[in-house]
């Protein structure tokens, strides 16, 4: 029994270990109202001009991203999002990882990983727009705080993480699509609702781990 216990602690330590590689998250470029299929004129644009200008430095090893699920109906943008930068740095893109309920929570954790055994490259991840937040907290179980103070996701945001926490939250600054419009004022949370949300977020990854653990110590009989 303690060496099936001292097994079980190696693994969960190994599981939850950070990587020293770089992950970059970004969404997929703008898509059409009405669930309407592909990227807007302006996705297009950002997809095919910015993104593979903006990755081209970043020394960029590994490129994930979510496959189309017809039943689910998501990631049908994030393929046509992701491709350009593909073939611009000449890489694969996997997509053994979905965004939907099917997948297991651990799949994207588990390719990060696998590729940083090997590679001190960065790795990126382009995922579906309504599905990032979930990715980040649940997939990636990081502390999103970081990302709320920026008022939530959005289609030019890039969240970098290192060590498993997020060290930036920036804009993709694309030409003549993102910034602020003439006469526009930020908004922002006040510190009251910054630390409601913080608190409400932390609870909720709280109980998922401990939800998480409960289930991993269930171990099978000899």
């Amino acid at each position: 029994m303690m060496l099936r216990t001292l097994a079980f602690a190696a693994t969960l330590v190994a599981s939850t270990a950070a990587i020293n590689n770089t992950i970059f998250v970004i969404s997929n470029a703008e898509q059409p109202s009405l669930f309407r299929p592909g990227l807007t004129p302006v996705g297009v644009q950002r997809a095919t001009e910015c993104l593979p200008q903006l990755f081209a430095d970043k020394d960029i090893g590994k490129i994930i991203s979510c496959p189309k699920n017809e039943e689910s109906a998501v990631c049908f943008e994030t393929l046509a999002t992701a491709q350009p930068i593909a073939d611009a740095l000449g890489l694969p893109i996997d997509t053994s990882c979905g965004a939907d309920e099917n997948t297991d929570d651990d799949c994207v954790t588990g390719l990060t990983k696998k590729f940083a055994k090997n590679s001190t490259q960065n790795i990126l991840i382009v995922w579906d727009f309504f599905g990032v937040g979930a990715l980040l907290e649940q997939n990636l179980d990081l502390d999103t705080d970081p990302a709320d103070a920026v008022d939530g996701i959005h289609y030019d945001v890039v969240v970098e993480v290192v060590r498993s926490k997020i060290r930036l939250v920036t804009s993709q600054n694309c030409t003549n699509l993102d910034g602020e419009a003439p006469s526009t004022a930020r908004r922002s949370l006040s510190p009251a609702q910054r630390r409601e949300r913080s608190l409400k977020r932390r609870e909720a990854k709280k109980s998922r781990r401990n939800s998480k653990m409960a289930r991993s110590m269930e171990l099978p009989p000899f």
